[in-house]
């Protein structure tokens, strides 16, 4: 019975991960992700400049991005929820801000293919901020308001 109950436990402390990486874990990994694409110092972590590695930026960008609708899309009504989400979709929009401030100091130089994808990323990093956080009011105040109606 004791294998059990700690065979429970750890399923849901991997639970809790996976959901802690799906909820607010998003936005940390999209900024480690632009802060290893920024370097391309490291060369096992690097991405050709090709076609190919933009089309892998590109593609966690946009991965990024459909999590985190998809996370506006079911989130509960009538809770603080879009304020929390609002501040953690503001660290991958600070990060890109951070290495734009760095390039234009001339700290980290950076190539036009970093560029372009450092470029894409604030493209679905506004995104985010703007689409889902009108959505994820507007359904708050839509939620108040049919309450306040009843």
């Amino acid at each position: 019975m004791s294998q059990i109950n700690s065979c429970v436990s750890v399923l849901g402390i991997i639970m809790a991960i996976v959901r802690f990486f799906f909820r607010e874990g998003s936005p940390f990994v999209f900024s480690v992700f632009i802060v290893l694409f920024s370097l391309q110092s490291i060369p096992l972590l690097s991405l050709p400049d090709s076609a190919f590695g933009m089309f892998i930026a590109s593609l966690f960008s946009l991965i990024y991005l459909a999590m985190q609708m998809g996370l506006s899309a079911f989130n509960r009504v009538g809770q603080d929820g879009p304020l929390v989400d609002l501040f953690l979709s503001l660290i991958p929009l600070f990060t890109l801000i951070i290495i734009a401030v760095l390039f234009v100091v001339g700290k980290m130089p950076l190539s036009l293919f970093q560029v372009l994808g450092l470029g894409t990323a604030f493209i679905v990093v506004m995104m985010d901020i703007i689409f889902n956080t009108l959505i994820l009011f507007k359904m708050n105040r839509l939620a108040s308001d049919f309450v306040q109606m009843e």
